[in-house]
């Protein structure tokens, strides 16, 4: 009796555990980040076709950053557990979708062989969450960064803040070198909030491009 009495337990606690984990929360909402740049003479005249402000929606283990710059917006669909990228590029006259792999995506970041990290111990506030700041080095081209980190929350990474090292928390300030260009992105608002509905869908009138069609392609373009 006592035998069946354990076992009719143990079969409701795990018929509980599946109840709980198919009514998991997914956990989902947006950050807006600010963008900044310090740009070289030579390229100064570039700083009105670039973007100042990205929204991420995220979703579980995918994320969609849309930035915009002008009448051009940049959009990047990422799934890190499939190390899936896609990219959606649209102008007022052409709309183009890009699927990177893996391989071509290493290829797309200036940080390919990712950072050292050292704690500066110094803390802020950045969004209402307490961050740790750490001083960085690209272990591909050798050149300084810094990023400010926070445990407070946990999100998954999208295209801004894939090339960073998710053990030292969510990167919500960080100042990188690229080209002579150094960029400043810092999170001003983070929600958590059901996303917009096909958020993570192409509209329609996108043509195909490869990674090297895009990269081929003249800069007018």
């Amino acid at each position: 009796m006592i035998h069946m009495r354990k076992t009719v337990l143990y079969a409701l606690a795990i018929m509980a555990f599946f109840c709980s984990c198919g009514h998991k929360e997914v956990k989902q909402g947006s950050i807006t980040y600010n963008i900044g740049y310090q740009l070289p003479d030579s390229l100064r005249r570039y700083l009105v076709y670039l973007p100042k402000s990205a929204t991420v929606y995220f979703k579980g283990d995918s994320a969609v950053s849309v930035q915009q710059a002008n009448t051009e917006s940049t959009t990047v669909i990422t799934c890190t557990p499939a190390s899936f990228m896609r990219v959606l590029l649209r102008s007022p006259d052409k709309k183009y979708v890009i699927d990177y792999n893996k391989a071509e995506q290493a290829l797309e970041t200036p940080a390919r062989l990712g950072y050292s990290y050292t704690s500066a111990k110094e803390t802020k506030s950045i969004a209402g969450h307490k961050a740790l700041k750490y001083n960085l080095t690209n272990q591909a081209t050798g050149e300084s960064a810094e990023a400010w980190f926070t445990r407070e929350i946990s999100v998954v990474p999208n295209s801004l803040t894939m090339t960073f090292d998710t053990t030292y928390g969510v990167p919500l300030e960080f100042t990188t070198s690229q080209n002579g260009m150094i960029i400043k992105t810092t999170v001003t608002q983070v929600k958590f909030e059901p996303v917009p509905a096909g958020v993570f869908s192409i509209p329609p009138g996108y043509a195909p491009l490869t990674p090297k069609q895009l990269r081929d392609m003249p800069v007018e373009n």
